[in-house]
């Protein structure tokens, strides 16, 4: 097997149907340039589309039908379980019932996804249950460098509204991940920008958006959420066994 892996990791993609194509023509784009860099894998890690509706997602599937490399998604606050399942039939990694949360094992890198969407709510929480299941999934292969992903970010991006909307008992997550010292990375998405912050001994990557960037709010009385004129994107992180990872942002 070889000992380097590019994964193309794009986020919040959030597919319509009523936007001209926009959201579809820049996912596709992010999928050309990302078999451009020879990506090994293509990891969507949340917000599939943007009001949970199965036309979105069927616009969605007919986007992502011929992929570079092999594709795997994640579920967002913006996303609904079961159109996922039934919009992508042939995605056997899925559980059969309950949060799409899986491990990818095939390649030099272990890669866990870890559903932590909360259905009907923006934010995100990590539960005692899916605390159990990453710790013994990760326990599974400890010799492993692994990569684990979510939607939410699990540390304060000193937002005043992604923090709000944030994943609750992010405490509980990183508990689980200084337990598994082979976790060199951990991937999310949410903010539409991309942020860097530390999770244990994990530096933690935030994707930007396909669609759109929104500015930071820092401070009360800043503009809340405002969509700026910033170029949105995806991001490569490549693997070498001696040099570990790398992240780079790749504007569309």
């Amino acid at each position: 097997m070889s000992a380097e892996f590019i994964l193309a990791q794009i986020s919040d993609t959030h597919v319509r149907v009523d936007d001209g194509g926009a959201s579809v023509r820049r996912l596709t784009k992010a999928l050309g340039q990302a078999r451009g860099y020879r990506a090994d894998l293509i990891l969507i890690t949340g917000d599939l589309v943007n009001d949970e509706r199965s036309d979105e997602y069927a616009a969605f599937a007919e986007a992502i039908i011929d992929p570079p490399a092999p594709l795997y998604v994640l579920p967002g606050n913006h996303d609904d379980r079961a159109h996922i399942r039934e919009a992508l039939p042939g995605h056997k990694y899925f559980p059969a019932s309950g949060p799409l949360s899986y491990a990818i094992e095939e390649f030099p890198i272990r890669i866990v996804c870890v559903d932590q969407i909360v259905p009907g709510e923006t934010h995100g929480f990590f539960t005692e249950e899916q605390a159990s299941w990453l710790d013994r999934t990760l326990a599974q292969r400890p010799e492993k460098p692994t990569l684990v992903a979510l939607h939410h970010p699990p540390f304060p991006t000193h937002d005043v509204l992604f923090d709000s909307i944030g994943l609750r008992n992010a405490e509980l997550f990183a508990s689980v991940v200084r337990r598994h010292p082979q976790v060199a990375r951990i991937l999310c998405g949410h903010h539409h920008r991309v942020a860097v912050g530390q999770v244990a001994q994990a530096p933690v990557i935030v994707a930007p958006s396909t669609s759109w960037v929104y500015g930071l709010a820092m401070h009360q009385g800043q503009e809340i959420a405002p969509i700026t004129d910033e170029q949105p994107g995806w991001m490569l992180h490549a693997w070498t066994q001696r040099g570990g990872f790398s992240s780079v942002f790749m504007g569309l």
